[in-house]
């Protein structure tokens, strides 16, 4: 007692400080209410846009996923698009201190076996708040993915008109070589031979006017190929399911009461400096 209660008392601050800091903890987790969490899952499924090798050369596929998956999961971990998500969703009043907390941390994406799926996990305080956060998290993913759309579209648009103000040249031409033609013609001359009714430029004309329209229809069949990216949140696609945090909460108590332990017993196994070196000599002069 007289070697370890002068260690003791030259500590007594921090082991004070520590005793006080696990007795607060011990008494926030077992004063708190029964804390619940609530998890679900969806399904997003990737849009489709044109893709842009084909819009340039007409090579490859004619339409491709928006974004790739991986590229959706990253979008999903990053913490600004989180932070986001917490901001845009309508939690209850009750949970939505918790809520925002779990979405925060939990929200993450899962690649699928198919090319164009992402499972969407996501922890809240109620399974009100699990939909609140899945209908957030549409309406962004949604949103970032529409605008990748409407620039591919945009391109094809711009294409269709310009095709169209080309057949349009071509039917003014083509009307002012059948008014022509329907003018009558003068008889032909001695040794002259029977002038065609069609000219080849006529033909050649006729022949651009078709691969133009052709070109029409292909690009409003790419317009109608492209999708919208989707998240499916019925109830056959969510699972929500119950669970409480009785066990982490045990855990925690166990933790800290450890904490304290190790201190205290850091603090009278390992003594100062100083009293290590007077006991070395009171050891030597008793050799």
């Amino acid at each position: 007692m007289r070697f370890v209660v002068p260690l003791v008392w030259k500590s007594k601050w921090l082991i004070a400080a520590a005793a006080v800091l696990a007795a607060t903890v011990t008494f926030a987790l077992m004063s708190s209410d029964k804390i619940e969490a609530w998890s679900g899952r969806a399904n997003l499924t990737i849009g489709l846009a044109p893709a842009s090798d084909f819009l340039a050369q007409k090579s490859g596929p004619a339409v491709a996923p928006i974004e790739t998956p991986r590229r959706t999961i990253a979008r999903l971990s990053d913490p600004a698009f989180r932070e986001l998500i917490v901001k845009r969703a309508v939690f209850e009043p009750a949970t939505a201190s918790i809520s925002r907390s779990m979405v925060a941390s939990s929200l993450r994406g899962i690649a699928l076996d198919k090319e164009r799926d992402v499972a969407i996990e996501l922890t809240a305080g109620s399974a009100a708040d699990v939909q609140s956060a899945f209908r957030a998290v549409a309406a962004e993913v949604g949103a970032a993915h529409a605008a990748i759309l409407d620039r591919q579209l945009d391109v094809v648009e711009s294409r269709i008109n310009e095709v169209k103000l080309r057949i349009a040249a071509i039917e003014k031409e083509i009307d002012e070589v059948n008014e022509r033609l329907l003018k009558p013609l003068p008889p032909p001359r001695r040794n002259e031979s029977q002038r065609s009714l069609i000219s080849p430029m006529l033909v050649t004309t006729i022949s651009a006017w078709n691969e133009l329209q052709s070109l029409v229809r292909n690009d409003t069949i790419l317009k109608q190929l492209s999708e919208q990216t989707a998240l499916r949140v019925e109830a056959d696609h969510v699972v929500v399911t119950h669970r409480s945090i009785e066990r982490l909460r045990t855990s925690l108590l166990a933790g800290a009461g450890m904490l304290v332990a190790m201190i205290i017993l850091t603090i009278v196994v390992n003594p100062p400096t100083r009293a290590s070196g007077r006991l070395g000599k009171i050891d030597l002069t008793e050799r």
